[in-house]
């Protein structure tokens, strides 16, 4: 039988469940660990890396897969596609200069307020065509932790994890192709027939340019950097090797704050290029925004279920409860600026705090949660480790390609920048 390492934790175990029968049984035969081993060194030498800041390193794979029931999937679809539709009601509003639960001073505050989308009308009326949503689970039912608009990344993940595990495990398991819905969504976003599309990336050495060249091979996009685009006489144009090439739609993967290309956003607001996210959209990204989402979508009459961690700015809190609470930075991504604070040494905790009293404006406080745990093979050897699941919303539906990281044995924080893996997931 397996072997489980419990690392101290004592929560709801996913694993517990007659739908991982089949993948219990077959763990139960064969060495987890050999699988471990040849499921990443296959993942090394096909290329399948994350860029550090310093060199790439390759991504770490959990061979143990998690089951999403198609229930479970439709049902949570349904409860993003309804945060979907208030996140753009309530960026329209933002920039029209309508009432809303957002505060002018948080909007100009917000370091992914655009002023020039201040009165513009965007194609369709949609800021945001694609979403990253975080869940975990309590005791099985989903918790959202935090709604990634600005430049949501994963997918090309959950795809490839899947199809190296499959390779060797051979379950049986369909291989998800949520890459239709994300296509469907790229070419919908222009009002052209047939419109070129292009992915923007800063290049190589972007940590996620692994995903941007998986897109790029996989679903025929160009893959265009800043200076391969100009914009003349109302075209936007790519360079490439057979020529200057019109471009009408550009998925964007790189940040508001970044250098665009001169010329780029004035064709964005005259209409001659649609762009995937719009300008400005961070503004939802703001983890201070998050706090107010349960009355955002009561505000616009839309009724959810699905339930997110009480979440407030931290100005707002008394210093002896924020050493119980996580603590995130407001523009944190990717793991960073997010400190829980009762798993943090005396020393760490009060340096935190300073920060915090210095600019208590930067940083919300949330409810800890003790999330769900699921089965790993980390390091040789099976763990109890914690994971969540990267939902994938689009304005075209649910990306059947679902992503779980998988936080590092003794942590909580499942973000590959940190030191997590990923583990493949299948909807059936």
């Amino acid at each position: 039988m397996l072997d489980i390492k419990l690392s101290g934790i004592d929560g709801f175990f996913e694993y517990n469940d007659e739908r991982y029968k089949q993948i219990i049984e077959k763990f139960n035969e064969i060495d987890p660990t050999e699988v471990s081993s040849l499921v990443n060194r296959l993942a090394a030498l096909s290329g399948f890396t994350f860029y550090t800041g310093s060199f790439y390193r390759p991504v770490k794979i959990d061979p143990i897969p998690r089951i999403l029931t198609r229930a479970e999937f439709q049902e949570m679809g349904l409860e993003l596609r309804k945060r979907m539709i208030a996140i753009n009601r309530l960026l329209y509003d933002v920039y029209h200069d309508k009432p809303s639960r957002l505060s002018e001073e948080l909007v100009v505050k917000s370091p992914y307020f655009r002023p020039e989308m201040f009165g513009f009308d965007p194609p369709h009326g949609i800021y945001v065509y694609i979403m990253g949503e975080d869940i975990v689970k309590v005791n099985g039912n989903p918790i959202i932790l935090e709604d990634n608009v600005r430049v949501p990344s994963g997918m090309s993940y959950a795809k490839k994890s899947q199809e190296i595990v499959e390779s060797i495990l051979k379950l049986g398991m369909r291989s998800n192709d949520g890459l239709n819905t994300m296509t469907k969504t790229l070419v919908n976003a222009s009002e052209t027939r047939d419109p070129v599309i292009g992915i923007l990336t800063e290049g190589t050495y972007n940590s996620a340019y692994f995903e941007h060249k998986f897109y790029s091979d996989r679903m025929n996009l160009l893959l265009i950097e800043p200076s391969d685009l100009r914009y003349s006489q109302g075209e936007v144009l790519a360079k490439t090797v057979e020529g200057d090439v019109k471009i009408d739609v550009i998925y964007r993967r790189i940040e508001d704050l970044d250098v665009l290309t001169p010329g780029l956003m004035k064709a964005y607001l005259r209409g001659d290029v649609s762009l995937v996210n719009a300008p400005g959209t961070g503004i939802a990204d703001d983890k201070m925004t998050f706090c107010f989402m349960p009355q955002i979508m009561e505000d616009y009459g839309i009724r959810g279920s699905l339930r997110q961690p009480f979440s407030l700015p931290a100005e707002e809190v008394k210093e002896e409860t924020l050493e119980k609470l996580v603590l995130k930075r407001r523009e944190g991504y990717g793991g960073t600026g997010t400190f829980i604070m009762s798993e943090l040494d005396r020393d760490k905790r009060a340096v935190i705090l300073k920060e915090v009293r210095k600019n208590p404006s930067e940083f919300i406080a949330q409810e800890f949660i003790d999330f769900d745990t699921v089965l790993s093979v980390i390091d040789d050897k099976l763990y109890e480790t914690y994971a969540d699941l990267r939902f994938f919303q689009f304005t075209e539906g649910t990306s059947d390609l679902v992503l779980s990281r998988v936080a590092p044995v003794g942590s909580k924080i499942t973000n590959n920048s940190s030191g997590g893996l990923v583990k493949p997931v299948w909807v059936k």
